[in-house]
């Protein structure tokens, strides 16, 4: 991104009408709440290098959760923290179902429809592509899509297929996701197979206790986090488990992972931090108390951030420890995203939440702005190169929306 984008995204964010206040966030000794600090400076030199970095981060919105370890936090510190305003809206049909996936100037949604591809610049249709249920992975230019016969390489900008590749076991095919962008990994009843990206020729497959749930996570340096419907966990390393755990109940949703720990949230209301440094079967750090996470974690500065039901969560990631929680106002389908040290998340209507005002969690949240709508925010909030991306009813109907 260049200087004169990033200066726009802040007089755009500051001088929005939007910016408003909130009781809803701990007092000082004072008796009064805390402000918001200063953000920081908006930009980074360099992006994450997704070889290296511990969450195969590659700069955008790109799959499932941000990046290949689902921590939904975004490192280019671009974001509109001081307020925003719409840069654009298409009407979709429904306000839940997969949550859009933004990289290189396209911004991909699924809906009943399939899937629709879509300039984030203005909106406009680029491309459609039917029997699509699940959100893609985006890597150099290739969009791989799960559909209900296996997995397809299209190209980005046109949707031309490149290679299609046919999966030869019962049960439904996962999301696509990737080990720091060498290979593509998708499930497929009760196991998973990693497809080289550039034909999608088998190089791998591992059979499973259960059915592979959605979303598997990168571990770094080339492993991969895998729950299932019955409560396993397993990290592999080229098909060969390294790492495995039966978790009490069954996951409610994706794992999310950070350097050497396993974050799984399950329908006990509890999530669970599964450490990988240990023996093949390997212990659970601790449990924590968040609800029925279903749309994913989010991973940042040494928390944990959840969403069930009205409820906002920032659980410590080194203890299990509640630091606070927030009043969403609704049981929408929204997950948090994590930009220049700023929570972005729906509920009945958009937030924008300082995790530690003080720059100690336990105070917090302050609010950085609200913005309502005419009813609650779904799928999302997305973020990516500082644009908010959200789906919520607004003016009578159920729109996509850029916001800047």
């Amino acid at each position: 991104m260049t200087p004169s984008r990033r200066a726009f995204l802040v007089a755009a964010g500051s001088g929005s009408a939007l910016f408003a206040g909130c009781s809803q966030f701990a007092s000082d000794e004072t008796g009064e709440a805390p402000g918001p600090r200063e953000p920081p400076e908006s930009g980074v030199d360099e992006l994450p290098d997704p070889n290296s970095h511990v969450h195969g981060a590659d700069g955008s919105w790109s799959s499932f959760g941000c990046n290949a370890a689902n921590t939904r936090a975004v490192g280019d510190d671009e974001a509109p923290v001081n307020g925003i305003s719409e840069r654009w809206r298409v009407g979709v049909p429904e306000i839940g179902f997969a949550e859009p996936i933004v990289a290189d100037g396209r911004v991909y949604f699924v809906g009943n429809q399939g899937l629709r591809v879509l300039d984030a610049d203005d909106g406009t249709e680029l491309w459609t592509l039917e029997d699509v249920e699940k959100p893609p992975l985006i890597l150099e230019g290739i969009a791989y899509v799960s559909t209900y016969e296996g997995v397809s390489a299209l190209e980005a900008d046109t949707g031309d297929e490149i290679w299609s590749r046919e999966l030869d076991a019962p049960g439904s095919v996962t999301a696509p996701a990737t080990i720091r962008g060498h290979g593509v990994l998708c499930g497929i009843g009760e196991r998973i197979l990693e497809l080289d990206p550039e034909d999608g020729s088998e190089r791998w497959r591992r059979d499973l206790l259960g059915q592979t749930l959605d979303h598997p996570a990168y571990t770094g340096p080339r492993g991969v986090a895998v729950a299932t419907e019955a409560g396993m966990v397993y990290v592999l390393y080229d098909g060969v488990a390294y790492a495995r755990w039966e978790l009490p109940a069954r996951p409610s949703g994706p794992p999310t992972a950070d350097k050497d720990v396993v974050y799984v949230p399950c329908y006990d209301g509890e999530t669970y931090a599964l450490t990988t440094d240990h023996d093949a079967v390997s212990e659970t750090a601790w449990s924590a108390e968040t609800g029925q996470v279903s749309t994913g974690l989010a991973v940042a500065d040494d928390l944990v951030l959840a969403v069930a039901g009205r409820t906002l969560r920032a659980i410590d990631a080194d203890s299990g420890q509640q630091r606070w929680e927030f009043e969403i106002g609704d049981s929408s389908r929204t997950a948090p995203a994590v930009g220049r040290e700023t929570v972005f998340v729906g509920g009945d209507r958009l937030w924008a939440l300082d995790p530690a005002p003080s720059g100690d969690p336990s105070d917090g949240p302050a609010v950085r702005f609200e913005h309502e709508f005419e009813g609650s925010v779904g799928r999302g909030p997305v973020l990516d190169d500082g644009v908010l991306y959200v789906v919520a009813d607004v003016d009578g109907e159920v729109a996509l929306l850029a916001l800047e």
